[in-house]
């Protein structure tokens, strides 16, 4: 069976999919009952077969020991249940692929194009993206869910028993696979430890790619496999304390093309040199968090972040992408975002450095996300920096225009990620306006206790508009005359010291650093969408849920001995 020329999600023409009816020829599952997978899937019952006959590895394999049911296979048409395996490719096909990659034309979409080419000979893979299609799938249809559990199950058991053998693109791409079909099921938490794992293949990966050079196909897989790790990797940095691992990944090299034109990448777009430097900025955060005050070592490295931030830029050139619904310029404008939220997050965490208000910050992001259509695929990376900017939004305008493009981001996306963020949001502006509201409060009442007390006003406290003391004989020295008939006097002079050229925004900038944001909205108080997390217990320990941006690894595969190859 084979899906020629399916439309896609948003009628973009896709590339045909080979389907094989029962999947590939691979032996079914022998151990049901791992333990390590019994803990991950909670709540499947190895005692209840909740997987249909037809269409089924397992299925395939019952129907096959009977004799008596060979004519029923040679006859039987593909099984078009909702959780059958024809129905999850199409699903994969048609709707996921679309919301894993900012392009998504006939030939570019590397889950497509990359991925179920490389599932179709690999059991761990395969389920996964069964298991990714379901957990997409079951926002519309919770029933699938079960099915995303169940073929999640069977990824994970082949792979912690084939993992010996297996590819190291294949466990990479399984990896990334589950994580994202977790961070979907919004009913699973897990840690960020898990991270560890996929750490460790990309280690693996490019060390085997520098010993045997990189090359051909192999190197276009590798390099989409590293992004979506970084892309992963960073964003869940970004919202825990947990590390992630002491072991340094080597950079993917970022070779410059013979003409100049690069190309988007499918999650990154135009930032893939942007990103290392966001997950600097997320490994100092979890250092400020971690402490009371910020030391000097701190404040030094922030400002150095800072300024590479602000110094950063793309490549000039892009291959523009087939898909209509991506534009070079949208690419762009979203890694500008992406660059003003983690000044807008630093600034949160480091308030000592010189930097704009956090409202100002904010409102770039907002502007720039503002200025993509919803109809630029961009926008299903757009979740980072929405979110960061969306929590200083105090103007009910600004609030409505945010969860109106909330809504409309989930309309595509169909995740329950979004859903999450829109419960922190909500939080932190009900914490704010609560905050706002009380200060406001106690203003009012500290001015009625000085009117009910108000006496005349002493001489001695009134000044004139340049801060001198007026009225009265208290000034005994003449000091305060002399000055101010000096600067009468010699205002020509004085205008000279005012006329010399500066930069008035930077004098600003450097004169509000701290006083511009309270503590209580910084990555340390309670009015920040990190301390709504962490009230919720939703990141932190490795033992704590974390808020899910697209980056969720599920299950912890013990990797120090595996000799993976390539």
């Amino acid at each position: 069976m084979e899906i020629v020329g399916a439309q896609g999600p948003f009628g973009i023409q896709q590339a045909p999919i080979p389907l094989q009816s029962g999947g590939p020829s691979f032996s079914p599952v022998l151990d049901d009952g791992n333990d390590e997978v019994e803990e991950i899937v909670r709540e499947y019952d190895p005692g209840t077969d909740i997987w249909p006959a037809q269409g089924s590895v397992s299925g395939q394999s019952a129907v096959l020991d009977s004799p008596d049911a060979m004519p029923n296979i040679l006859y039987r048409g593909p099984d078009l249940g909702p959780g059958s395996e024809e129905m999850l490719i199409i699903r994969f096909d048609r709707q996921t692929c679309g919301i894993l990659s900012i392009k998504d034309g006939v030939t570019e979409n590397p889950w497509r194009t990359s991925v179920w080419p490389l599932a179709k000979n690999t059991p761990a893979l395969y389920h996964a993206v069964f298991a990714l299609a379901a957990f997409h799938a079951s926002k519309d249809l919770p029933s699938l869910r079960v099915y995303g559990m169940e073929h999640m199950r069977k990824s994970i058991t082949y792979m912690l028993q084939g993992i010996q053998s297996m590819r190291t693109d294949a466990a990479l791409a399984t990896t990334l696979s589950l994580a994202f079909a977790e961070s979907w099921d919004q009913h699973i938490s897990t840690g960020i430890q898990h991270l560890r794992g996929a750490r460790a293949l990309v280690s693996q990966a490019m060390r085997d790619g520098m010993q045997r050079g990189f090359q051909g196909e192999d190197i276009a897989r590798l390099r989409f496999l590293y992004n979506t790790w970084m892309y992963m990797d960073v964003i869940a940095r970004l919202t825990s304390l947990a590390e992630t691992g002491k072991e340094e990944v080597e950079n993917f090299p970022l070779a410059t093309p013979d003409d100049g034109v690069h190309e988007i990448d499918p999650l990154l777009g135009c930032a893939a040199s942007l990103f290392p430097l966001i997950g600097q900025v997320a490994n100092l955060i979890q250092r400020v968090r971690k402490t009371e005050s910020n030391s000097i070592a701190i404040i030094s490295e922030a400002i150095e972040l800072k300024t590479l931030i602000e110094k950063w830029e793309p490549p000039q050139y892009f291959e523009p992408p087939e898909d209509p619904t991506s534009d070079v310029q949208h690419s762009f404008q979203t890694a500008e975002a992406y660059r003003w939220a983690t000044l807008l997050y630093l600034h949160q965490a480091v308030p000592e450095i010189p930097s704009e208000s956090a409202a100002e910050l904010a409102k770039r992001v907002l502007i720039l996300l503002a200025t993509v259509p919803l109809s630029s695929r961009t926008t299903i990376v757009q979740i980072y920096p929405l979110l960061a900017a969306s929590c200083e939004a105090d103007d009910e305008e600004d609030r409505k225009w945010i969860l109106n493009r909330w809504a409309a981001m989930q309309s595509r996306l169909k995740i329950g990620n979004i859903d999450r963020c829109l419960e922190v949001i909500r939080e932190v502006w009900a914490r704010r306006d609560a905050f706002e509201a009380e200060k406001r409060q106690r203003q009012r009442r500290s001015v009625g206790r000085s009117g009910s007390y108000a006496a005349p006003e002493d001489a001695t406290k009134r000044e004139s508009s340049n801060g001198l003391p007026m009225g009265g004989d208290q000034d005994p020295s003449g000091y305060y005359g002399l000055a101010e008939s000096w600067r009468r006097v010699s205002a020509d002079k004085t205008n000279m010291l005012t006329s010399v050229p500066r930069d008035d925004s930077r004098r600003a900038v450097a004169a509000s650093s701290r006083q511009n944001i309270e503590f209580e909205k910084t990555v340390r108080g309670r009015l920040h969408w990190i301390g709504v997390m962490r009230d919720w217990k939703w990141e932190g320990k490795s033992s704590e849920k974390h808020l899910v941006l697209g980056s969720i690894f599920p299950h912890p595969l013990s990797v120090s001995s595996w000799q993976p190859r390539i």
